[in-house]
């Protein structure tokens, strides 16, 4: 048997999460996004990765239903189309997420790197001298523990998300990937730094760190993934009210805004 013929044979049972992911190794040949865009329209004719996986997530979800009353089938398709969809906007969602982080990230790595080496720059005798130094110095090492805090909690949340919709696998090109963890490396060196020269100065230690916070953001950080990608499906689908009450309930969880407890008397 050929190899197309195996590939054939096998493919009516692969699942919209199984799709997503051969589609995503043969992105991940390609170390970025922008490279593997150029690939693809390098092609005669283009081909639109979307359009081919939600082509094969009916052909799927056809032969498996095959025999069926059309409702049955027509549900089916449905189903398999927003979580093929769905899966698809994640992974990109997701690396769109993180390259624009990084490059937050390294312009306050580089703002916070420039204030601590000027807090350092004098004699230490000298800098006790300055009423203010221990003040801007306990600010910087608690913005440097901050920053390092909000990657951390990026990459948790990507983990928890990848292990629950993309069976582990990681949705990050290689580059992105990399630059992610060299930028975590980078930030902890910094934020340790900060505090040990805290520390000799005589800046009163920080606050114990309350475990919830960080879970709590790592949460908040996951709905951000999540919730945008099954809004935007479901709009691509032609869902627009479904689309449109996800979107509303991220944003109005994001803003903090509750909704108030309506009573009934009578």
């Amino acid at each position: 048997m050929t190899l197309k013929r195996r590939l054939d044979a096998i493919e009516p049972s692969l699942s919209p999460t199984q799709l997503v992911l051969r589609w995503l190794a043969e992105a991940h040949t390609y170390d970025d996004v922008p490279a593997y865009v150029i690939s693809l329209l390098t092609q005669e004719p283009p081909v639109a990765p979307l359009d081919r996986l939600a082509r094969d997530a009916e052909r799927v979800a056809r032969t498996a239903m095959r025999g069926k009353r059309p409702e049955v089938i027509s549900a089916a398709v449905r189903s398999a189309l927003r979580e093929t969809v769905f899966r698809f906007e994640l992974v990109m969602r997701i690396n769109v997420t993180v390259h624009d982080l990084l490059d937050h990230e390294a312009l306050l790595e580089a703002l916070f790197a420039a204030h601590l080496a000027l807090l350092l720059h004098d004699d230490r005798k000298q800098r006790l001298a300055d009423e203010s130094h221990l003040h801007r110095l306990a600010q910087c090492r608690d913005l440097t523990a901050l920053q390092l805090q909000e990657l951390v909690a990026t990459r948790d949340a990507i983990s928890r998300v990848e292990a629950r919709y993309l069976e582990g696998r990681g949705a990050l090109f290689p580059e992105v990937a990399g630059a992610l963890e060299d930028q975590i490396r980078r930030s902890q060196e910094l934020a340790v730094m900060a505090t040990d020269s805290a520390e000799l100065d005589g800046v009163e230690p920080p606050e114990p760190e309350d475990p919830d916070t960080l879970e709590s953001r790592t949460g908040q950080l996951m709905a951000d993934l999540v919730e945008p990608a099954k809004s935007t499906a479901l709009e691509k689908l032609g869902e627009g009210k479904p689309a449109f009450d996800i979107a509303n309930a991220w944003l109005r969880a994001k803003l903090g805004i509750v909704e108030a407890a309506s009573t009934v008397t009578g």
